[in-house]
């Protein structure tokens, strides 16, 4: 259950369920956060007398095993959670609907502690949303960075039916429907690896390198930014690789 839990989704964490494709036969499965307890997509199952889809039942399943999502979430320990038992007490209470002053006479505490810790809590939740958002752009660095280091051998091959030559690299065409994404994207992956890393290149600077690789060489260029390969400034003045 850790790890179910702790990568999923802030929507998946909220439904209390992962939608997630058997690898067999790819069908879309629901499975409960909190007990692994999977329902077919396209299946029915009977629930106190009811007919019920795979997405009803698990929410069905969910309630009747499990009781309140928030509750199974702020019962998770402190190492995942970050919070004290006074602060889940606090959560509790007030995802109960209880006021200021009812909250503030059941945990023996001032009104203006209690006011306190609303705003505390609304200030650490704008922050996780800035740390989960930077997790989200290291992860997909991450992975860019592991896509730049695969060995263009891997796909030489079609790199030698989509170019002249590699060295210098010349390309053949770059017209081709939208259904040769792969042959694109191919493209683009062997043409930013032109470009230093780190490197700021003025407009001129990129155009006489991609000129020397296709003739219609602002299509490449607009395709590189479009595609994510390269970044540009607003005034479009300097182009570096990503």
């Amino acid at each position: 259950m850790k790890n179910k839990i702790e990568n999923a989704t802030i929507n998946e964490l909220k439904n209390g369920y992962l939608l997630t494709e058997r690898f067999i036969d790819k069908a879309k499965i629901y499975t409960c956060l909190f007990c692994h307890t999977g329902y077919d997509e396209d299946d029915i199952y009977k629930f106190k007398n009811l007919l019920v889809n795979g997405k009803k039942a698990v929410k069905m399943h969910i309630a009747e095993n499990h009781g309140e999502i928030f509750d199974n979430l702020i019962s998770q320990d402190k190492a995942r959670t970050g919070l004290t038992d006074t602060q889940k007490e606090f959560l509790k209470n007030y995802f109960a609907g209880m006021s200021d002053k009812e909250i503030a006479e059941k945990m023996n505490i001032s009104e203006s502690t209690v006011r306190y810790q609303r705003h505390s809590f609304r200030e650490r939740a704008k922050q996780a949303k800035i740390i989960l958002a930077l997790s989200e752009l290291l992860e997909e660095q991450e992975k860019k960075l592991a896509e730049w280091a695969k060995p263009v051998d891997e796909n030489t091959k079609m790199l030698e039916s989509l170019f002249e030559s590699l060295s210098p690299l010349v390309l053949k065409t770059f017209n081709m429907k939208k259904k040769k994404e792969e042959k694109r994207l191919l493209i683009l992956q062997t043409v930013a690896r032109q470009f230093e890393k780190g490197r700021r290149y003025s407009n001129k600077q990129t155009d006489d390198i991609l000129k020397g690789i296709y003739h219609d060489y602002a299509t490449l260029r607009r395709s590189l930014v479009d595609y994510g390969f390269m970044e540009r400034t607003g005034d479009c003045r300097e182009y570096w690789v990503k």
